[in-house]
């Protein structure tokens, strides 16, 4: 694993696991997080130049703060009930928003590996939320955050041996000196 996304894929699974025990939840959740996360990058985007160090932190907390607040209400306003379970992670993608700024995700070379991440993010959460709403009507364990733990964990360990089990080669090679 990278060092740089070490925080921000920490960051990501707080909401991964508290906010997909539906899939409306966590398909609005993930919806929030890239309009949130988009327009904070445009925005540093603009303003990243003319500033110090400093500034540009100071500057990414204060636009996330604002980004966030406001998306939260808009989803009070037009989505109340949807809202009300997941407004505890809409301080979280204020933080990841930070984490994302301060870790250079938002410049232009590293924009595809971005994408890739709020796509694979996106993933997670739909398949993660679809997954519990399933499941949990028969076992209602699977809708406590305990439950998404261990079926989180039972989702990784299949993706790796899926990816690991490649089949090997009937060439044998030989030693080189």
């Amino acid at each position: 694993m990278n060092k740089p996304w070490v925080l921000t894929g920490g960051l990501l699974l707080v909401p991964l696991i508290g906010a997909t025990n539906s899939l409306a939840g966590a398909l609005g959740l993930w919806l929030a997080w890239v309009v949130i996360t988009l327009g904070h990058g445009l925005a540093m985007g603009l303003v990243r130049p003319r500033l110090t160090a400093y500034q540009r932190l100071l500057a990414s907390v204060v636009l996330a703060a604002t980004l966030t607040a406001c998306a939260g209400l808009a989803a009070q306003a037009w989505a109340l009930e949807l809202y009300r379970p997941l407004s505890l992670y809409f301080g979280w993608i204020a933080l990841s928003c930070v984490a994302l700024e301060h870790e250079g995700v938002f410049i232009e070379p590293r924009l595809p590996a971005s994408l890739r991440l709020a796509g694979l993010f996106g993933l997670w959460m739909i398949g993660l939320g679809a997954l519990r709403e399933l499941i949990g009507s028969n076992l209602p364990l699977v809708l406590l955050a305990p439950g998404g733990f261990i079926l989180l964990g039972l989702l990784l360990a299949a993706c790796q041996a899926w990816t690991a089990a490649k089949p090997h080669s009937t060439l044998e090679e030989t030693p080189r000196p």
